[in-house]
């Protein structure tokens, strides 16, 4: 099938995450698949050199050039469904679909409320939704969506990239600076509020009195500096790491012995929770959205209340005193990104999905 993947973001984060994972898969099971994706962006820089890519720009959902734009390339390149991923590419987008006569599935990723003019457009032009989580798919239904337009599809990691027999963690950490013995506390995402980065230093603060401890901060955002004036408050200057938006996201996590994403927002999915435990980390994350979904508390990872840096404390404590109930964690994390929410996994769904359209 001739598949075109829309996903015009310039960041980096789960959203193009996907994009770049569910594009090499299913153009690995022999469907042709077109990227178009923003030019200088992060889903072109991350996209394999043998995936055919277009450039897009989108300014908003009326993007009459976007429109015309994305037209073309379905007429040229036969494109027989046009997979969306957020929501100021899907009013272009199915236009576009809609010119030609061809499928749309609007990719979801976020438990945010849809706008009533998209649920109209969802309910009566669209093909299907898919929702990355079951928090997302509840969502959808409490904006109205009808339920047979929704399938749940979860996100899925490279576990080629994301092997840690492949790793050297000693030399990610003399790269970044970090001792060989250190005990370092990680977090990958956008350095804001609602990821849980305050939370965090807490945390820390409280387990680094005679630990050789670090926290490492993988990401940027509009809390950078707040970051550090807090870990200078919190006598911590000297055991934080930010390393700003890495292209090489697997060796970070390499570097970590504990990995946490401390969110008090509605996370929607968590992709950065299965990217941990591909890596064989033992995870530690808030009860919020579809975190719950994705770990068994005590099983292949912990669960703790969000903003709550007294328990997340204790989570890491637990793990940091007990080397073989943390790698037993971690070793069941791994099997569950294997099993569950593999790049294959990820294919198989859609694949699923685009054979039923």
């Amino acid at each position: 099938m001739n598949v075109l993947i829309v996903n015009a973001g310039r960041g980096w984060g789960g959203i193009e995450s996907h994009s770049v994972v569910l594009a090499s898969d299913l153009a690995g099971r022999g469907h042709k698949v077109i990227v178009a994706c923003t030019p200088g962006g992060n889903v072109r820089a991350n996209l394999d050199a043998a995936l055919p890519v277009a450039d897009l720009e989108v300014v908003n959902a009326g993007d009459l050039p976007a429109i015309c734009r994305l037209a073309g390339i379905i007429r040229r390149e036969g494109i027989e469904v046009v997979l969306a991923n957020s929501g100021k590419e899907y009013w272009p987008a199915a236009v576009a679909a809609a010119l030609l006569g061809k499928k749309i599935v609007f990719v979801r990723h976020q438990t945010d409320r849809i706008r009533t003019t998209t649920r109209l457009l969802i309910n009566s032009r669209i093909d299907r939704v898919v929702a990355v989580s079951g928090a997302v798919r509840k969502a959808l239904l409490g904006s109205g969506i009808d339920e047979e337009k929704i399938t749940v599809i979860h996100n899925g990691v490279s576990l080629d990239r994301f092997d840690p027999s492949r790793i050297d963690r000693a030399a990610v950490r003399r790269e970044l600076g970090i001792g060989a013995d250190d005990i370092v506390i990680g977090t990958v995402g956008k350095l804001h509020e609602g990821k849980g980065v305050y939370e965090l230093l807490r945390a820390g603060a409280g387990i680094a009195e005679g630990t050789p401890l670090t926290l490492l901060f993988v990401g940027d955002g509009p809390e950078k500096e707040g970051i550090r004036r807090e870990a200078d408050r919190l006598g911590l200057a000297e055991r934080v790491v930010i390393t700003g938006i890495r292209r090489d996201v697997e060796r970070m996590y390499a570097a970590m012995d504990v990995f946490v994403l401390a969110s008090t927002c509605d996370e929607a999915f968590g992709m950065v929770i299965i990217e941990a435990m591909a890596m064989a980390k033992p995870v530690v994350a808030t009860l919020v959205g579809g975190i719950p979904e994705l770990i068994c508390p005590g099983e292949n990872g912990l669960l703790v209340p969000p903003a709550d840096a007294a328990a997340l404390r204790s989570a890491l404590v637990s793990l940091l005193g007990n080397a073989e109930y943390a790698g037993r964690i971690a070793r069941a994390g791994r099997k569950t990104a294997e099993d569950t929410f593999s790049e294959a996994a990820l294919g198989r769904g859609f694949e699923r999905l685009l054979a039923s359209l």
